[in-house]
C-alpha cells in the first residue's frame, strides 16, 4: 500500500526565502558533515503526521476542514535569531527563530490543530511546539566550533511573515532531497 509522507506547514515568500539562501550559501562551505537545506524547501512546520494512507489523509482533511470552517485572521510573524537543537555545543538541527507579536496565535491555531487531528485517531505530539525555519541538519558532531561560530555570529535580517495560509503538504524523498507539494490549502482572512 502506497503511503503519503505528510505534514502541516505555513509557506514562507520569496524575500525571506531569499534570505534564508544567503545565509545558506555563506555557511555551506565550512563543514561537509552539515546537510543544508534548499531555501525553496524551508517553511514553517505546523505538525509532521509522517507516512499516511489514503484514508489517514482523508481524516486529516476532515479535521482540518472541521478547524477551518470557523474564521482565523491573518497574523504576522518575523524571522530573527538563530540557534540550535538541542543546543549550540551539541548541534543536530540548525535554526532561524520565528517570534513577534503574531506568535501567541500562531500557537493557539498549532494547538487548535493538534486538537482537531487528536479527534480525527492522530497522536497528539508531546513536546512543546517551538517555533523554527530548519536550515540545516547535522549527522556527525565533529569540527564544528568554526560553523558554530560563524553561525551565531551571522547577523540574519528580520523578516516579517504574514501568515494568511496554511497548507496540507506531500514530502517525497529523493535521493537530491524531499520534493514538496500541496495537498489542500486553507486561507486565513487578510489583516
Amino acid at each position: 500500500m502506497e503511503t503519503i509522507r505528510t505534514f502541516i506547514a505555513v509557506p514562507l515568500p520569496e524575500r525571506i526565502l531569499a534570505e534564508l539562501g544567503k545565509l545558506i550559501n555563506h555557511m555551506k562551505s565550512l563543514n561537509r558533515d552539515v546537510k543544508w537545506v534548499r531555501p525553496d524547501a524551508i517553511h514553517l512546520t505546523l505538525k509532521f503526521l509522517g507516512n499516511l494512507s489514503e484514508v489517514q489523509l482523508t481524516r486529516v482533511f476532515a479535521g482540518m476542514d472541521q478547524l477551518f470552517q470557523k474564521p482565523h485572521g491573518a497574523f504576522s510573524l518575523v524571522a530573527a535569531g538563530m540557534g540550535a537543537f538541542p543546543n549550540n555545543r551539541r548541534p543536530r538541527v540548525l535554526w532561524v527563530g520565528v517570534e513577534g507579536s503574531g506568535v501567541p496565535e500562531l500557537l493557539n491555531l498549532q494547538k487548535k490543530i493538534e486538537t482537531v487531528l487528536a479527534k480525527q485517531g492522530f497522536s497528539e505530539e508531546k513536546r512543546n511546539f517551538s517555533p523554527h525555519l530548519t536550515v540545516a541538519r547535522i549527522n556527525l558532531a565533529g569540527h564544528l566550533e568554526r560553523l558554530m561560530d560563524e553561525f551565531t555570529n551571522y547577523t540574519f535580517p528580520p523578516q516579517e511573515i504574514t501568515v494568511k495560509e496554511v497548507l496540507v503538504m506531500k514530502s517525497e524523498l529523493k535521493p537530491s532531497g524531499a520534493i514538496y507539494s500541496i495537498q489542500k490549502s486553507y486561507n486565513l482572512n487578510t489583516i
